[in-house]
């Protein structure tokens, strides 16, 4: 197994912080979500929200707050080169205050960070890439607990399914007493859909179809219980996604 392999099927775990997500929806066929199963509720109704555990950091993050990485598009290096081919993706991310009635929490930094169509990450030694910087990025959230990020959809790499990395810095980072000083979890995508990009459109097709599902990631089923799935709209010319994620005060 190399490197890449090993890292995959084993991670590198985060903290033990738990985030909470209300219902996610996900494109039609998906058979493999079961968001609902953790849900205690209507969130924006009733005031509470469903906790769900937090998904591992992984091997890839690097922490570029100081960086100028403050930016909504992503899909290139911070000088605009090296334009990150793949099917355009719109990410919208709203977070709330899962301790305050559900309330908008204004003013968290959102991190993403992602692998490129054929599964390699950008600013990490291992991957030859250390000097660039796409498809990483982060967001302060709005008056409406909002960030929205432009990118592509991502590939996958051996031991992994589909994936988008999320790290949120917030006031609570502090009163949990977190040594890392954040929460973080991990989105996912519709089985059929990325199934379907697999094998039709290049450059996915060619990696081929990755053996590894969502029901035998060890992220998405053992971590976060087959939660953070991806709300999407769209085709194969671009997609439209959408999530909300409820931060508990530590």
């Amino acid at each position: 197994m190399d490197r890449r392999a090993a890292l995959g099927a084993f991670g590198v775990l985060g903290g033990t912080f738990v985030l909470a997500s209300c219902k996610s929806s996900t494109t039609a066929g998906d058979d493999e979500s079961t968001a609902d199963a953790a849900t205690s509720g209507d969130a924006a109704g009733s005031g509470a929200c469903a906790s769900t555990l937090e998904g591992e950091v992984g091997p890839y993050f690097a922490d570029d707050s100081a960086d100028g990485f403050a930016r909504s598009d992503i899909t290139s290096n911070l000088d605009g080169s090296s334009v990150q081919t793949g099917i355009p993706l719109v990410l919208t991310i709203y977070i709330y205050d899962a301790q305050n009635n559900c309330a908008a929490y204004v003013g968290a930094q959102i991190d993403i960070w992602h692998c490129n169509a054929t599964g390699v990450y950008s600013d990490i030694a291992a991957e030859s890439t250390s000097t660039e910087q796409w498809l990483r990025g982060y967001q302060i959230t709005d008056s409406a607990g909002k960030v929205t990020f432009t990118t592509i959809v991502p590939g996958w790499y051996q031991g992994r399914t589909t994936h988008i990395h999320l790290r949120v810095r917030s006031s609570y980072d502090e009163a949990a007493g977190l040594s890392d000083g954040t929460n973080t979890t991990q989105l996912f995508f519709s089985q059929t859909l990325i199934d379907t990009i697999a094998t039709t459109i290049s450059p996915y097709n060619s990696e081929g179809t990755n053996p590894t599902t969502n029901a035998t990631d060890h992220v998405y089923s053992g971590e976060t219980n087959g939660t953070n799935v991806l709300s999407i709209t769209g085709d194969m010319s671009g997609y439209t996604a959408t999530l909300s994620i409820y931060l508990p005060i530590g």
